[in-house]
C-alpha cells in the first residue's frame, strides 16, 4: 500500500510523494511520471537552469527589438 502525500496542486498538475517507495508522481493532465527523489532533485535542478536560460534570452531579444527601433530599423 502506498502512503500519498500531495506536496502541489494546480490545475492539471499535482506531485505527489509516496512515503512507502520514496518516489514522486508528477500528474501532469493524463500523464504521470514517478522519479525517485534524487532524479526529482536533478530534474528540478535542470528546470531552475533552463527558465532562468530563457528568461535571459527573452530579455536580450527584447533589448535588441528595442535597440532596432530606436534606430528605426525593422527587426
Amino acid at each position: 500500500m502506498c502512503k500519498r502525500i500531495l506536496l502541489s496542486g494546480q490545475s492539471g498538475f499535482r506531485v505527489h510523494y509516496c512515503e512507502t517507495h520514496r518516489t514522486v508522481e508528477l500528474e501532469i493532465g493524463a500523464m504521470s511520471l514517478r522519479l525517485d527523489e534524487d532524479a526529482l532533485a536533478v530534474m528540478s535542478d535542470a528546470l531552475s537552469e533552463s527558465l532562468s536560460k530563457l528568461q535571459a534570452l527573452q530579455a536580450s531579444q527584447g533589448s535588441f527589438r528595442a535597440f532596432m527601433r530606436q534606430l528605426n530599423m525593422p527587426d
